[in-house]
């Protein structure tokens, strides 16, 4: 089912997004179950339920409800959405260990038939290859992190799996929001920070403050998306 966001205008508001979490009546209760969900992440299974959570705190932020967060209710829904946002990740991380794999086993296969007869140019030669391929991993890496919130906002708002792998249409969509976007990177990188300056700080626990920071990514990015004349 597709969701229609309230249309937005302006920049991210910084404040809102740290502060929207504490608005709701029953935020320590849902922060906390969150959290436990996180520590359960220990052993996989408590990742799909935050990153089902995650998603549908996007989905109501982007249709502008007063209390974004989600009640546990629904535990059967929110494990299934979150195996599509983990689905997504790992598609997008196996394309990216294949682009990377291939040339890295032809790099090891040209070292092996050098052997030690190759001598100390072929030595250095390998160790460049080497160097530019974690280079280039590191480049592909960063850029993988940059194009995947498009990904996971269509698919969310749009309701189909599939829209997360139109490459044209998620680019389109970073590109028309550019602005807000980074902004919408900004805010969930300074969350991510100031959850572990809370646990190292104020001893507020480190899987509670983890899920707070994966709530306020999802609210930046779905705020990019009403404010997204695609959407409206």
């Amino acid at each position: 089912m597709q969701t229609r966001p309230v249309p937005a205008s302006g920049s991210l508001d910084f404040g809102r997004g740290f502060g929207f979490v504490f608005q709701d009546p029953d935020w320590i209760k849902k922060v906390l179950i969150g959290g436990a969900f996180a520590l359960l992440g220990i052993l996989l299974v408590g990742v799909f339920f935050v990153a089902g959570y995650a998603l549908r705190v996007l989905q109501r932020t982007a249709r502008d409800e007063p209390q974004p967060l989600p009640e546990w209710d629904d535990l059967g829904g929110i494990f299934a959405d979150g195996l599509k946002v983990v689905g997504l990740n790992l598609a997008y991380s196996l394309v990216l260990a294949l682009a990377m794999g291939c040339p890295l086993g032809l790099l090891l296969v040209v070292a092996t038939r050098l052997g030690p007869d190759g001598g100390e140019g072929a030595a250095a030669l390998m160790m460049l290859l080497g160097l530019a391929m974690y280079g280039l991993l590191f480049i592909l890496s960063l850029a993988l992190g940059v194009y995947l919130p498009a990904a996971l906002v269509r698919m969310a708002l749009l309701g189909r799996f599939g829209a997360g792998f139109e490459l044209a249409q998620n680019v389109a969509f970073i590109r028309r929001n550019l602005v807000n976007y980074l902004l919408a990177l900004v805010i969930a990188l300074a969350a991510s920070l100031v959850s572990q300056l809370g646990f190292l700080l104020l001893c507020v626990g480190i899987f509670p403050a983890a899920f707070w920071s994966y709530c306020v990514a999802a609210w930046a990015m779905a705020e990019v998306a009403r404010r997204d004349p695609a959407f409206q």
